[in-house]
Order: C-alpha cells, then structure tokens, then sequence
C-alpha cells in the first residue's frame, strides 16, 4: 500500500455527459412539409408525415408518407415554354407515396446560441422503398385523353438534420429523393384519339422527385430513465 500511495497522483479528470436527446426504444412523430426542388414544370408540394421507432440509439426502422392530390400546381415556366415553343411537355400529377424505411444517425452533438443556450443536434441518413401513385396530365390532346391514377413502385433516399429545443422536441430539414419509373403522355395523336392504347409514351421515364423537407419531430414518451446514474 505505500508503494501504491507514493505514485504520483494524475488530477486531470475526463467527464463525458450523458446523451441529451436520447433516441434509444422511442418513437418519433415527424409532420412535415415537402417542396418539389427538381421539376421546373410542375410543383408537387404537399404534407408528409414520418413515424420511426429507434432500435438502438442511432438506428431507426419507419414509414412515411406524402399527400399531393390537389396540390399539383403547373409552373409559369411551363406554360411559358409550351406558348413560345408551341409544344406541350408531357408533366405529371402525383396523389400520394409511402415508403418504408431505416434511418440511421451517424453523428450529433451540440451548439451555443441566444448568448449561453445550448442547442443539441444529430444528422441522420435514411433509406427505403415504397410506391407513389401518378397520372400523366393532359396535354397534348386533352379533350380525349383522360388518365387514371397508377401506384409505381419506388426508392427512397434522404438525409436530414434535427436541432433539439428540449429532450423531445426538435425542428428537422431533410431532402429526399424518391425515385421511380414514370409513365408519359404520348407527344403524338393517333389516327383514333380515343384509342386508350395510344395515350401513352413507349416505354418508362426514370424519374427524381427530390423536396426538401421541413417540419418538426416530436419523441415519446416525453422521459426515459439512463440506464446509469450520472
């Protein structure tokens, strides 16, 4: 015991702080809004909401889903475009899309702001696939073609930061990507205009809804227990 007590004695200590907002075994409910980013001709904004359930603390498995019927806006470019060049872009109209996903959390930390609050945040990273329903709007012979819905299997990639208020509310801005293979008006008119099988394009389009995404997340239950005390 005296050889032990006369070591020199090291007082520097390392403290590491329990994780502010923790994730782990709680469910978030994400609403959000979605603003179309890529598509100059046609606007697909709309309400979203996401629900995950966190596994561990940075993996997460969750669905989400997006509304867009009635909020399809054709854009001022686009009818620009198709009065000067006398030629309509075939566009599309989307109704919904819900996907599956798993989101994983690849770093977090914290910030000061307003003087000596600290604002905590995490980056995430999510994947997944789903379906979204689509039609292609009229334009090349609208008086005779008339489309219906068709739901279309696609992917879904994104990633996003969240900035913590309290341990359960937070604000969140994500861009996704949800991709898909579309189905085009055909830029022709047969012989036959009423001939359903002449409507559309040869083929499918390969397509990039990219939005951003705003909104805020909102963990339950609102408090958990450490598994160590501090």
């Amino acid at each position: 015991m005296n050889k032990e007590a006369a070591k020199e004695l090291n007082p520097e200590t390392y403290a590491v702080q329990q994780i502010y907002a923790l994730r782990y075994h709680r469910f978030e409910v994400n609403p959000y809004f979605g603003l179309t980013m890529n598509d100059q001709f046609v606007g697909h904004n709309g309400p979203g909401l996401a629900i995950n359930w966190y596994l561990t603390n940075v993996l997460a498995i969750g669905v989400n889903g997006n509304w867009y019927a009635g909020l399809n806006t054709p854009s001022d470019f686009n009818f620009q475009t198709s009065r000067a060049a006398r030629i309509g872009e075939p566009i599309t109209e989307y109704q919904w899309n819900a996907n599956a996903n798993f989101t994983y959390v690849p770093a977090y930390g914290k910030f000061a702001g307003f003087s000596d609050f600290i604002f905590h945040y995490d980056f995430f990273v999510l994947g997944g696939v789903g379906a979204i329903s689509t039609r292609p709007i009229a334009v090349v012979d609208p008086d005779n073609r008339t489309f219906d819905w068709k739901p279309k299997l696609a992917f879904h990639v994104g990633g996003g930061l969240r900035i913590f208020f309290n341990r359960w509310f937070a604000a969140m801005a994500e861009v996704s990507d949800y991709i898909f293979f579309d189905e085009l008006e055909n830029p022709s008119v047969a012989a036959t205009p009423q001939d359903k099988s002449t409507w559309l394009a040869e083929g499918k389009s390969f397509t990039n809804n990219v939005q951003a995404q705003v909104g805020f997340s909102v963990f339950l239950p609102f408090s958990w227990e450490y598994r160590l005390p501090k």
